[in-house]
Formats: C-alpha cells, structure tokens, sequence
C-alpha cells in the first residue's frame, strides 16, 4: 500500500505507534460496558481499524460501522478490518453522519479533541442513539449522578444504549503544546505560523456534562483522569510524536522546497528539548496526557 495523500495522516506508523498509547486506552473503554454480542455500533473516528477490531469481536451478533474522514486511515482500516463480515467501513466526517439505523452504543477513542464544535457533534450523536430505559442506578458510572470526578475508578456495567467515548481533555499534553508553541515562533519557523490555530479542543468537564444535558442525555458521567506515559527511547518518542501530536504543526512547514529540511530541523529541536527536561526531571521521555471520560444515555 503506496497511498500518502496530502494532508492526511501517516496511517501505517499510525497503526504502529498506537498501540503503545491508544489501544490501550481503548481496550479499557470498551470494558466499561456489558455487551450482549448484538448491539450496533458506530466507531467514532476509527482511525486505522485496530479498536474496531476489538468492537467487532464484542458484537459477533451484530454490527459496526467504522467512520473515519481521512483517506489513508480508511484504506489502512480496510486492510486491518478486511476478514471481519460485521464491519461497514465509512468515509465521513462523524459530525455529519446519518446511519440508516438507529444505534445501541457510539464509541469514540483519541478522536473528539481534533473537532472544535462539540455541540453539534454531540447533537448528531443524540439523534442517532436507539431510545434507552436503563435506570439511574445502572448507569451511575462512578459516584453520584452527574458529579465531575478526577478519578480513575473503574466504571460499572450498563447495558443499555449510550456514548463511551474518551479523549483529550482540559490540559492534555501541556507542556508539550508549551513547548512546541514556543518554537513555531523561532525566527526560521514563525513566518509559517501565521494565523495559526490549535487544530484541537480540549474540553472541560464541567462543559461537557452542561452540554449534554441540554442536548437530551441522561445519566451523564463525564471525568478526566491524568496518564503520564514514559516512552523508552528517543526513536520511539520521535515516531510518536510527529506522528500524532506535531503532525498538524509540521504541516505547516510543507509549503516550500525547503519543507522537508525545517520539518526535520523543527522536530530535532523539540526532541532536544524534552531530552533535557527529561534529564532534568528523570521522568524520562514523557507525555503528559490529560483523559476526557464521556459516559451518557439518549432519552
């Protein structure tokens, strides 16, 4: 597979690097449910294919519609999902999607940060979740209804139709933005940053659980927790990085023969930087990660 369309994302190291950071978040998404075998399901955002994978073996009775917008993941998600029967591989933006059914569960993993109109994607999502009769007391997920929380206490079980969604929340990753904020405005990088804007919006708590409760959810639970991830090498740290994080920033620096040099060049500068605030601190080759926890019931 030789695809590599401009601006989309580098979906094969994606599919590599991800399993040190995303899959595993996922894999514990999923563990928040108990699934009866015969829901269907929309992957938010799938990306490469490799939760859906786990999503379609937890539906073996029922379906999964894969929805991702950009090129490469999607050909890089056939790939992956091509020996699952109970997979539909979708190429759209999850905020515009329509299903030709209602569904039982929207997953979403790593993926809501990269869009910045919450409401509206929230919105799409209420309207396209099967009505719910599950009770107050099934779906309390931790604590009590509704109440923010920054622990990482496992959720219990709820059967019933709902979002499981998880995501960069307020804070994610602060020191490296910080970081990566400050040399965009070297003297060798700064003309490229011109009307620049994050590309993400990480979502607070609070925020989040007033907008689904005016949109219509019920038994919301929406928490973040901190995980700090110590990656072992420089190697591992750069291919993670400008794959993932810095990938919209080295964008940027696409716009002339020089391209390729300043991207390297922009990338060497960040790893050094880490490396001595790593020698510094002995945490290593870090990334300050910040989770979203989304759990909510349509009506």
């Amino acid at each position: 597979m030789g695809y590599k369309n401009k601006g989309s994302w580098d979906a094969r190291t994606y599919d590599q690097v991800s399993h040190l950071v995303q899959y595993r978040w996922g894999r514990k998404v999923l563990e928040w449910r108990k699934w009866l075998g015969n829901e269907i399901v929309m992957d938010a955002g799938c990306g490469s294919g490799i939760l859906t994978k786990e999503l379609a073996k937890k539906v073996p009775r029922g379906k999964v519609y894969a929805v991702d917008i950009d090129s490469n993941m999607i050909e890089q998600a056939k790939n992956n999902l091509r020996f699952f029967d109970n997979v539909e591989i979708v190429q759209t933006s999850f905020t515009d999607m329509k299903l030709p059914r209602k569904l039982d569960v929207i997953f979403s993993n790593s993926a809501l940060h990269w869009v910045q109109d919450h409401r509206k994607t929230f919105q799409n999502f209420w309207e396209m979740l099967k009505p719910t009769n599950c009770n107050k007391e099934e779906s309390t997920l931790i604590r009590k209804k509704n109440k923010v929380s920054s622990n990482t206490t496992t959720p219990s079980h709820s059967s019933g139709s709902q979002l499981l969604i998880q995501c960069g929340g307020f804070g994610n990753l602060r020191q490296i933005i910080n970081l990566l904020e400050r040399i965009k405005y070297l003297d060798q990088f700064k003309e490229y940053f011109i009307d620049w804007k994050q590309p993400w919006y990480f979502a607070k708590p609070h925020d989040t659980i007033k907008l689904l409760k005016e949109i219509g959810y019920v038994n919301t639970t929406v928490y973040t927790n901190t995980d700090c991830v110590i990656l072992p090498n420089r190697d591992t740290y750069s291919k993670f990085i400008k794959t993932v994080v810095m990938k919209s920033y080295l964008e940027r620096l696409s716009g002339d023969n020089h391209g390729d040099k300043l991207k390297a060049l922009f990338l060497e500068l960040f790893l050094d930087e880490i490396e001595k605030c790593s020698n510094k601190s002995k945490v290593g080759w870090f990334l300050d990660f910040v989770r979203l926890n989304i759990v909510g019931h349509g009506t």
